[in-house]
């Protein structure tokens, strides 16, 4: 099998070939992994492959970065004899139905799955559901390893070939902070911001008008996963309402959110009565984001009435941020707000 990565590294006069040499002939081979995250991850396990098959020498631990994700050997040396690598027949391996996709990978996906296939030999009848660095480690001895094989918020390998759920790993959502209340019962309010969330939790223990304050974290909100279900199951909270900023991407925020959601989920209702203060009372700025035809988000979250307001507003270049609404007002009103 030709290997365009290794002869680039054999056509050099060099014995010893630099690491950016190495990243230059590793991305002119595999450009499509340019733009992944996990790039090095992927440029690291072709380098060990190539040194147990014999076609190169990676240095001690001395000669590799002191930094890096991972860190990198600052120089390999090239085997020049061709008859000392041992090239792999994957024609040979058994693969698995999972991975019967193979023929269409190029090294180093194609080694990833090689080293997939051998893990779902031993465990495919014993798999149970485990976080994805848990499993990471167990397969490749690298945690971060099935996290470079994955795009952005996918849950699935080489291109939506392969499920995670296929080795027996998920992703855990980053877990959402909230303060709790002694108000079991109640909805919990996820608030878009970080000084709202101290305001509105600081308030809420008093108030007690939601089961628990929830920090969004702007739009962390939207990949967060199940992360909300673990809180309301926490707090014993019924439902959820959202309070964001009042421009068009606080107001993409929870409708994105609601789209993630599946079939017994609890998506985010907008909390009316606070939104409702904000566009009568709070404190106006110019609106950066012009988008044309805006308006339509605004009435898919709020509604016709109050979605329009927001559209007119937008359409008069303003917006509301959510602090308008900060823990003096509150204070000086609490429980003056009807329920949501």
């Amino acid at each position: 099998m030709s290997d365009a990565f290794l002869e680039a590294l054999r056509t050099g006069t060099r014995k010893r070939i630099s690491l950016d040499d190495v990243r230059r002939a590793f991305f002119a081979a595999h450009p499509e992994v340019l733009t992944n995250p996990g790039r090095s991850a992927l440029l690291l396990e072709r380098l060990r492959a190539l040194e147990e098959a014999g076609a190169l020498v990676l240095p001690a631990a001395g000669s590799w970065e002191k930094v890096g994700n991972p860190p990198l050997p600052t120089w390999v040396q090239v085997t020049r004899d061709p008859a000392l690598v041992s090239a792999v027949d994957y024609a040979a391996v058994p693969w698995v139905p999972e991975l019967g996709f193979w023929p269409e990978l190029k090294p180093p996906a194609l080694e990833a799955a090689r080293t997939i296939n051998d893990f779902l030999l031993r465990r495919r009848t014993t798999l149970t559901m485990v976080p994805i660095k848990e499993r990471s480690l167990e397969i490749f001895g690298d945690e971060k390893r099935l996290d470079a094989l994955r795009a952005s918020g996918d849950n699935s390998l080489f291109g939506g070939r392969l499920p995670l759920s296929a080795l027996g790993a998920f992703v855990v959502p980053s877990p959402l902070p909230y303060r709790l209340a002694d108000a079991a019962g109640q909805p919990v309010l996820v608030v878009e911001n970080h000084n709202s969330f101290w305001s509105f939790g600081e308030w809420n223990q008093q108030a007690r008008r939601y089961a628990a304050v929830v920090y969004g974290s702007g739009k962390a909100f939207q990949g967060s996963g199940n992360a909300l279900e673990q809180v309301l199951h926490e707090v014993g909270g019924v439902g959820a309402l959202y309070l964001g900023d009042l421009d068009p991407a606080g107001v993409r925020i929870p409708l994105e959110f609601n789209l993630t959601r599946g079939d017994g989920y609890t998506p985010v209702r907008p909390a009316v009565e606070l939104y409702r203060w904000l566009l009568e009372n709070g404190r106006r700025r110019p609106l950066e984001e012009r988008q044309e035809r805006a308006g339509h988000i605004a009435r898919n979250w709020l509604g016709a009435e109050l979605g329009g307001e927001l559209t007119a507003l937008w359409d008069a270049g303003q917006w509301v941020p959510q602090e308008s609404l900060g823990f003096e007002r509150l204070t000086a009103g609490a429980g003056a707000f009807p329920p949501s």
